[in-house]
């Protein structure tokens, strides 16, 4: 559900103007074994959308993102960053 920002002052708002749709990102996820050991996998795709989700009563801004692997994930905005391309 989308929200005026004015209205509503949506955490992750500072981000949302860096990203725009069709912009090549990627994001880490930390991965944990049986014995705690972390490794870290690094993922890369396309930003398809931008918006607001409700968590625990608070909107957050979010991406939709395509990955290379060709399946779409909702990433939070913090943990995306802008890959250069040619």
């Amino acid at each position: 559900m989308m929200f005026d920002e004015k209205e509503f002052k949506l955490l992750g708002g500072p981000y949302k103007d860096k990203f725009k749709i069709g912009q090549y990102v990627e994001w880490r996820v930390i991965c944990r074994n049986e014995n705690y050991e972390e490794n870290i996998k690094i993922y890369q795709g396309i930003i398809i959308g931008l918006r607001t989700v409700d968590v625990g009563g608070r909107n957050v801004w979010y991406a939709d993102v395509l990955g290379n692997n060709g399946k779409e994930e909702l990433i939070l905005l913090s943990k995306i960053r802008k890959m250069e391309t040619n």
